[in-house]
């Protein structure tokens, strides 16, 4: 009778431990915001007195996957929107007067380590890449000279925009708290880098903190 009892107080246990963690897979929507700062490296035409254009831009995505309980995939789209910087500089024959800016389209797919710290919030450490496409354009007028190991070269540049597709690798560390059943609000830090595979926009490098909503199901 004792063994029985036994076996029985295993039994009920085991259920309860599987039910909790059928209770935490399943699959996810969500949405996402996020603040960052953007720099751009320019192609090395570029005279070095120029500084790297850089602004702040806003992040706003969609992203849907599936919860494995102690990790989570996932894939999704997300927009950033303008940044630009203004030049207006004159060095002897060398001049710059416009606006460099920049935006993106971005299509993901990332994996997330998300491990309980208590029952309602768990720490998640992720890493995501993709295709990143890049609209780049210069508004304005500028002419400059530039040297290499091979000679002297003058460069004119006036209105143009360029788009072309890169790749984008990142990664985020933050939280993700379930504020009623199903539901997530989750935060965090984040940053990538860009291959933009354009000229004159080399790479562009993002960091900042961003939130976003889960819905469970």
């Amino acid at each position: 009778m004792a063994n029985m009892v036994k076996f029985g107080a295993v039994v009920v246990a085991a259920t309860a431990i599987l039910s909790s963690s059928a209770a935490a897979q399943g699959g996810f929507v969500g949405v996402e915001g996020a603040l960052l700062q953007s720099q751009v490296k320019l192609d090395d035409i570029y005279p070095s007195v120029l500084d790297d254009p850089k602004d702040t831009s806003i992040e706003l995505g969609l992203k849907a996957g599936y919860d494995f309980d102690v990790f989570r995939v996932w894939g999704g789209y997300s927009y950033r929107t303008k940044g630009s910087e203004d030049y207006n500089m004159k060095d002897g024959a060398d001049f710059i007067n416009g606006e460099f800016n920049w935006q993106t389209h971005n299509i993901l797919v990332g994996a997330d380590y998300t491990p309980s710290l208590t029952d309602s919030f768990k720490l998640t450490l992720g890493a995501y890449t993709g295709i990143s496409i890049v609209r780049g354009e210069f508004t304005g007028q500028a002419q400059f000279t530039t040297q290499d190991s091979y000679g002297t070269y003058e460069f004119t540049l006036s209105d143009n925009s360029i788009t072309g597709v890169g790749s984008i690798w990142g990664a985020k560390l933050g939280g993700i708290y379930e504020v009623v059943e199903n539901n997530e609000i989750e935060f965090g830090i984040k940053g990538d880098y860009k291959i933009t595979d354009i000229e004159d926009y080399d790479n562009i490098l993002n960091y900042g903190v961003y939130v976003g909503y889960n819905y469970k199901f």
